[in-house]
């Protein structure tokens, strides 16, 4: 090659690398995430989601734990951003088998090379300028309008949101199950568990505001059979549907009042649907949550009614997507419902199912929080019972206290201490198997269980 070519074939090179690179200059990289450790004295927990958490004669045992999680956000500008969002588990020490799903792919085991990022977020972020209204398309979070009794996951799908003066609304499609059988020669598409949800909020004024939603979730998808192993193929188990149900719709209102000190958050929603083409759906569900600002800190408050069914059917019993994608997050529980705080080990009394089967259920909550300088603490009791009992089950699941202390060694890090301890009621720790509920207290006249943790916790 000549001169002049080598020349030429260098400046075109030299052009192409700053035309690619202009855009990239031009963005704004954020990075955000957390780091939390945690330590676990107790009788209950073991480290993961082990649903099982009631022992009769219960040994004490000592795990630790952590979550890290990074978020990087690539910004175009005001209107336009990519968000990412990944994860990352270990319990010390590592796990072999059954870990959250793993097959000892955990990297607190010796020498740590191991494969566990897992990704949470990968979505567009923009705004319309036809419409003005902002547009989510991607893998992203969604969280219901009633305290995510019914869902809070990450899912894929697409959102819009447009505000106009004090109203605001919100469209969206997610499909979380597209499930094609191994056995079947039909493409994707077919077999699958959809989405759909209508949000309008309309603010009266900077103290009230209202709303009402619409969800409805179709579920086309079968059961799966299992797939023998074959060579160079470990198969795989057979799987049950997202849902026990077809269609589901779930109509609901709610509001965010605030009266002088206080805050109160009220919500109601009817389901109706179909289990299948012979057995229909109606159920229903209430509950608020508050905060009340009382000397140093505040008063908070929460409760919920999820309807049951005695016999059995389910069929007026409030339906979810998914026990390990419902939460209650301002019960401020540690045992008797998931804890809010919980990394790696996110587990209840029943393996977070609110719904106890389909028994139903009301909780009650109530506690103080509040700060001194650099010193935050918090104390909470609750009460948990089913709303039906089958045959001679008893309702009481049991009644949890806690209390937390921390202080904050930086602004973006605290270190804390917290206990907790549950009074079974006879539903779980009865010594006569009748009275028990089923499969959420297979242990006869457990322990009471109770635990004590150790936090760690950075945010950037």
């Amino acid at each position: 090659m000549s001169f002049q070519k080598k020349l030429l074939a260098f400046a075109a090179v030299s052009a192409l690398s700053a035309a690619t690179a202009v855009p990239a200059m031009a963005l704004e990289n954020e990075f955000h995430g957390m780091f939390k450790f945690m330590g676990y004295q107790t009788n209950a927990l073991s480290g993961g989601d082990t649903k099982d958490i009631l022992r009769k004669d219960a040994h004490s045992g000592f795990f630790a734990e952590q979550r890290a999680r990074i978020m990087y956000i690539a910004k175009a500008n005001d209107n336009l951003k990519l968000v990412t969002h990944f994860e990352l588990d270990t319990r010390f020490g590592g796990v072999s088998t059954g870990y959250k799903g793993t097959t000892g792919n955990d990297s607190g085991n010796l020498d740590a090379d191991q494969l566990t990022l897992e990704t949470k977020n990968v979505y567009l972020d923009f705004n319309e300028p036809a419409t003005g209204a902002n547009f989510k398309v991607g893998m992203q979070p969604w969280a219901d309008a009633y305290g995510s009794l019914f869902l809070l996951a990450d899912m894929t799908g697409v959102v819009a949101t447009k505000k106009i003066d004090g109203i605001t609304g919100q469209l969206g499609w997610f499909r979380f199950d597209d499930n094609t059988p191994a056995t079947s020669i039909t493409g994707p598409g077919q077999y699958t568990a959809d989405l759909i949800v209508l949000d309008g909020k309309f603010a009266v004024n900077k103290d009230i505001t209202v709303g009402a939603t619409y969800y409805n979730v179709q579920n086309d998808t079968v059961a799966t059979a299992a797939v023998p192993a074959v060579p160079g193929n470990p198969g795989a188990a057979a799987g049950a549907r997202t849902t026990v149900y077809d269609v589901l719709h779930m109509i609901g209102v709610n509001a965010d009042l605030n009266f002088g000190p206080a805050n109160i958050k009220p919500f109601a929603a009817y389901q109706f649907g179909e289990v299948n083409a012979t057995s229909d759906i109606s159920s229903y569900m209430f509950g608020a949550t508050g905060k009340v600002k009382a000397g140093p800190g505040a008063v908070n408050f929460a409760g919920f009614y999820l309807s049951g069914d005695k016999g059995g059917t389910n069929n007026n019993a409030f339906q979810t997507v998914s026990a390990g994608t419902t939460y209650f997050n301002p019960a401020n529980m540690w045992i008797l419902v998931r804890p809010n705080q919980a990394v790696n080990t996110s587990t209840s009394l029943t393996g977070n199912d609110l719904t106890v089967g389909g028994r139903g259920s009301i909780g009650l909550f109530a506690g103080y929080e509040g700060a001194m300088g650099k010193t935050f603490y918090n104390a909470n009791v609750g009460h948990l019972r089913t709303v039906e009992a089958r045959a001679a089950e008893k309702k009481s699941l049991g009644t949890e206290v806690n209390a937390q202390v921390g202080y904050k060694i930086y602004d973006n890090l605290s270190a804390s201490v917290a206990a907790a301890y549950v009074f079974l009621g006879d539903a779980l720790g009865s010594a006569t198997a009748a009275d028990r509920v089923g499969t959420y207290a297979q242990t006869a006249d457990a322990d009471n269980p109770y635990l004590f943790n150790v936090q760690l916790s950075y945010a950037f």
